[in-house]
């Protein structure tokens, strides 16, 4: 049986609600309702919590990492590829609520083993820059003969625009040179997640 929104919402609100009560018991259901009506999710109200008082900024920091961890871990030492949920939730988790443009590459081997995953750079609210140099040098000192490429889109619209496809295609070029292939492009936003292979940008 399919999750109502009214729901979701109200669960959401509960974790917010037990997390602060480690705190601030006596104010936590009324900050949990006041976080989860500004931000509108609990992952978003997790990325943006850092405004928060000093002890539950602390409290939320440490759950962040934590989760962070437990999803980045489910992609190492295994074919990342054919895990196609874990692929997505990582990232999606660390970057979708994020103010900023940030560039995140995973570097893969040959079975398509994650080898790094870095933060390449971070931008503005509407762009980031990437040097394809940079990224096919970083390629070769891990030994990775792929790459899967990550951005994400503060507005919240997963769509590729000209200048994303613009970017891949510059990074597309070197890399081919090298032998080194790039998987797939996903731009990850609030709204959704778009596949640069999916939707034939590749």
């Amino acid at each position: 049986m399919a999750t109502s929104p009214a729901a979701g919402r109200h669960g959401c609100g509960r974790v917010l609600e037990a997390l602060i009560e480690l705190t601030h018991p006596d104010s936590a259901p009324d900050l949990a309702k006041q976080l989860l009506a500004r931000f509108g999710s609990f992952a978003a109200a997790l990325t943006a919590i850092l405004d928060s008082t000093p002890s539950v900024e602390q409290t939320f920091r440490t759950v962040w990492l934590a989760v962070d961890h437990m999803l980045r871990s489910r992609l190492a030492r295994r074919p990342i590829l054919s895990n196609e949920p874990a692929l997505l939730d990582y990232p999606r988790f660390a970057m979708a609520f994020d103010p900023v443009e940030r560039f995140r590459i995973l570097f893969l081997n040959a079975t398509n083993e994650l080898v790094a995953d870095e933060l390449m750079a971070i931008g503005t609210v509407a762009a980031v820059q990437i040097y394809p140099r940079e990224v096919v040098k970083r390629c070769l000192e891990v030994g990775a003969t792929a790459m899967l490429l990550v951005h994400n889109h503060p507005s919240g619209n997963p769509i590729p625009s000209a200048a994303d496809r613009a970017m891949t295609r510059r990074l597309a070029q070197p890399a081919r040179y090298f032998d080194i292939m790039i998987h797939d492009h996903l731009v990850i936003a609030r709204d959704g997640v778009t596949s640069f292979r999916r939707e034939g940008y590749l």
